[in-house]
């Protein structure tokens, strides 16, 4: 009886490491926002991240437009949809947050993009530093990497 708990113990143990292996998060990282000025947000998109636009598509009754833009690192949707009442904004993401390897690089690149270095606030507590980004529809891209032990 032992052995067979052992033997189950182990194979719960495999399956449980392949189960976070399978789900861990691959490139290129996902996200959509909803917002009422899809070409406002699409520029600020591809300007800020360097995303290309891979489509545009709208609704023949104009009432819902997706615009979809991607690089290596990032697939972002753009979303403008009027087709449960006047706006659909309340029900789009207010932020959504990625680790990184280091926010002072992205930090360096959205200035080079925009002209305007990003704030980082380090927070010792929980070991990490953050750059938060907030496009022109109000939605809030947060970065984060960790921060090296001896400066905790």
């Amino acid at each position: 009886m032992r052995r067979l708990t052992a033997h189950l113990v182990v194979v719960a143990f495999v399956i449980s490491c392949q189960m976070v292996s399978a789900l861990a998060a691959q490139r290129p990282y996902y996200f959509a926002v909803s917002v009422e000025d899809v070409d406002r947000a699409a520029v600020w998109y591809e300007k800020t991240f360097d995303l290309k636009r891979l489509d545009d598509t709208t609704a023949d009754d104009g009432r819902w437009r997706i615009v979809n833009l991607r690089n290596d690192e990032l697939f972002v949707e753009i979303i403008f949809d009027r087709r449960h009442g006047e706006s659909a904004r309340d029900r789009g993401i207010a932020k959504v947050g990625f680790s990184v390897a280091d926010v002072e690089i992205v930090a360096d690149r959205v200035a080079k993009r925009t002209g305007e270095r990003p704030e980082i606030v380090t927070s010792k507590q929980h070991g990490i530093q953050i750059l938060q980004l907030r496009d022109p529809e109000g939605n809030v891209i947060q970065l984060s990497s960790a921060i090296a032990e001896d400066s905790r």
